[in-house]
């Protein structure tokens, strides 16, 4: 997605050349698919982590302590996977606003209202800490079985 961020600047500095709205209308909907981008990615993460639990719960696993705890490794590296997209789809969703933002002064628009990543009542910020918590549960479902926390 880095030509998207490239060429949201070299638009930015073409601004004077080009029609700030059809801009202002194309950052638009790159934000709405980065929205719609994370919550895809929200959905994929529950829906794997909750097979994953399944499988882990099933018979056939919980005799064989190697296919559990290699479950439980994919689950850890299926959300931390997810976390770092979750951060780039924030941070590149945080930069598309921000240009949206400087394209809407210009045509005095209502400004999108500032958003912190880390604030927790924030749908970026919910979102995150979800990511956050479903790598955790992860890492101590693993614990037990590495010596650690017993």
């Amino acid at each position: 997605m880095n030509t998207t961020a490239s060429a949201l600047t070299t638009s930015a500095e073409l601004t004077q050349s080009h029609e700030p709205l059809e801009e202002y209308k194309i950052v638009a909907e790159f934000m709405r698919q980065y929205s719609t981008l994370r919550f895809y990615q929200l959905t994929l993460l529950l829906g794997t982590s909750g097979t994953i639990v399944t499988a882990t719960a099933s018979a056939g696993v919980t005799t064989n302590f190697v296919s559990a705890e290699v479950l439980k490794l994919g689950g850890l590296i299926t959300s931390l996977t997810f976390l770092a997209m979750e951060y780039r789809a924030t941070s590149y969703w945080h930069g598309l606003r921000n240009r949206a933002n400087k394209l809407a002064r210009v045509l005095r628009f209502d400004l999108f209202p500032p958003q912190s990543r880390w604030n927790p009542l924030t749908s970026s910020g919910a979102e995150f800490y979800l990511h956050v918590l479903v790598a955790l549960l992860w890492i101590i479902s693993l614990l037990p079985h590495l010596g650690i926390g017993s």
